[in-house]
């Protein structure tokens, strides 16, 4: 006969620590999601409006040397 050692583990917690780590979950992770993203983009037009700029002010540098 096989016996598998599985042991489960009980949290006793109070209401106020229950509903703390659902905020966590539920609120905490996707709003800190949100913000990562919201600062890759704005980093990311942010480099994307310097190239353009760089770019053209080496088209009008080259236009002007003809």
């Amino acid at each position: 006969m096989i016996m598998d050692n599985e042991k489960v583990e009980i949290k006793i917690q109070s209401r106020f620590e229950y509903y703390i780590d659902v905020i966590k979950k539920k609120l905490i992770k996707p709003i800190f999601g949100i913000l990562i993203l919201l600062g890759v983009l704005y980093i990311g037009f942010y480099l994307l409006l310097f190239l353009l700029v760089f770019f053209g002010i080496k088209y009008f540098i080259d236009n002007l040397k003809r």
